[in-house]
């Protein structure tokens, strides 16, 4: 075994697999939480200061912002996965170039999606399902969120590389000093100075530019594992290929988002009749809410990530086995916990956004079908971030895509002409119980693996809680 010197390294070689997922986990879940909180209080800003079709502009943009997210977290998860790795081998020659070479694709990549999105921004959000009434909300919010592209991009880059690298708190804080500039901004720009759906995505920008400040500010100090340093400067292609190979099954994860999302919003429009607005800002005001739900679970598969990575690169595979049984266990019990507070209290949740009666009834059976076998997603979830980590790219790929393109897409083009607006609801749970049926699958076949390599290592122990 390797000996090192670093302490957090000492930490992820050594402490028990389930206090080290409660220790980088919490700060992510407090993170990704607060993040999804961010999301809702500007959604509930915008539906109270601007009105119902407010929220349903705001859910037009969604398709646009995931393109924008596939890139970003294509190039955060692929790099961080690759330092993980490196961190367990010693390797921080390796670990700069990755690092350099991450922002360089987040700042050219985040430049042309910023041009090409302000040129052509009108016809894109239409695409998207944007009609008269919603699309001058739509056009608002995106033109500022464009404008600040970059920033977004390299923000949420550094913030996964401190994750990687074994500061789950500062990623943490990063966040938080993101979320709450942008909920105080939010309320002074949409209730104070009357700016609407300008002023939401100006908060949104201004929050992301503070705590892009404080990561740039850390990653300035030399004695960090990962740092700024000449040699990040040398474009690799070796680590380019390699950053987007991993990075890929976010990115499709994203990018099939944005295509069901642009489905979704038009099969509303189509089956919805007179109200096709009003139910694309019901799917606006579920998605908020599911997102909470589901945020939390991705702060256990970011947490589990650098584990993963660093179990593997020192050959620790009875902690890898160890962690990823304990990740299986949280996520189950969050799902469940969050599916059941959705299905006692669906009006209250949707009451949040807005005081118009007519969606708040429609929103109650929207949350309660798309949500129903939420307990099963956990763990799909962590299979997938299980496979993303330990660098098993086309496997990864797979499960990302199959459950939107393989399972989901079908549903919403058929279900929706033999249910109407029901069938857009109903289609979501029955692809996510297919999609935990690939997954488990996958799943219990790479934990035999792992036993094997356990039996052969006498190295091995299995790993302590």
């Amino acid at each position: 075994m390797i000996e090192y010197k670093d302490e957090r390294q000492r930490q992820l070689a050594t402490k028990p697999v389930g206090r080290l997922l409660i220790q980088f986990a919490t700060p992510s879940i407090i993170a990704m939480s607060a993040s999804s909180i961010y999301h809702l209080c500007d959604s509930i800003f915008i539906g109270r200061g601007a009105g119902p079709l407010a929220i349903a502009g705001l859910a037009i943009t969604f398709p646009l912002m995931n393109i924008s997210a596939a890139f970003g977290a294509m190039l955060g998860v692929g790099s961080a996965a690759q330092t993980s790795v490196k961190m367990g081998e010693g390797n921080q020659q390796r670990a700069l170039m990755i690092f350099g070479n991450m922002l360089r694709l987040d700042i050219t990549i985040g430049l042309i999606i910023t041009v090409l999105g302000l040129l052509f921004l009108d016809p894109i959000l239409r695409l998207f399902g944007a009609s008269d009434a919603t699309l001058p909300y739509a056009r608002d919010y995106m033109q500022i969120i464009l404008a600040g592209n970059i920033i977004t991009h390299t923000f949420l880059g550094m913030n996964d590389q401190l994750r990687a690298t074994g500061n789950p708190r500062k990623a943490m804080a990063a966040q938080l000093i993101a979320v709450v500039v942008n909920i105080i901004l939010d309320a002074l720009f949409i209730f104070g100075f009357g700016w609407g759906m300008h002023g939401a995505a100006l908060a949104t920008v201004l929050g992301q530019v503070c705590a892009w400040i404080f990561e740039f500010r850390f990653f300035l100090d030399k004695t960090n594992f990962v740092h700024f340093a000449r040699i990040g400067l040398k474009v690799r292609v070796d680590i380019i290929r390699e950053i987007l190979a991993i990075g890929l099954s976010p990115f499709c994860v994203n990018l099939c988002n944005c295509l069901i999302v642009i489905i979704i919003n038009r099969s509303l429009i189509s089956y919805g009749g007179a109200d096709g607005d009003m139910y694309v800002g019901v799917y606006g005001i579920v998605n908020r809410v599911a997102m909470l739900i589901v945020m939390m679970v991705m702060g256990f598969g970011q947490g589990l990530q650098p584990i993963v990575g660093f179990n593997i690169g020192a050959r620790l595979y009875g902690r890898v086995r160890g962690v990823m049984k304990f990740a299986l266990a949280c996520a189950t019990t969050v799902m469940t916990v969050g599916y059941l507070l959705v299905f006692l209290f669906p009006g209250q949740m949707a009451s949040l956004f807005t005081t118009d009666a007519d969606m708040v009834a429609k929103c109650i059976p929207a949350l309660r079908i798309i949500m129903c076998v939420f307990p099963l997603v956990g763990p799909q979830m962590m299979t997938m971030s299980f496979f993303q980590s330990s660098q098993r790219a086309g496997i990864a790929i797979l499960l990302s895509t199959s459950r939107q393109l393989l399972f989901l897409l079908p549903m919403l083009l058929v279900l929706p002409r033999i249910m109407g607006v029901y069938g857009v609801w109903w289609s979501f749970p029955i692809s996510d119980a297919i999609s935990f049926m690939l997954a488990a699958i996958f799943l219990v076949r790479e934990l035999r693996r792992l036993d094997k390599k356990i039996v052969q290592s006498p190295s091995n122990p299995p790993a302590i809680p």
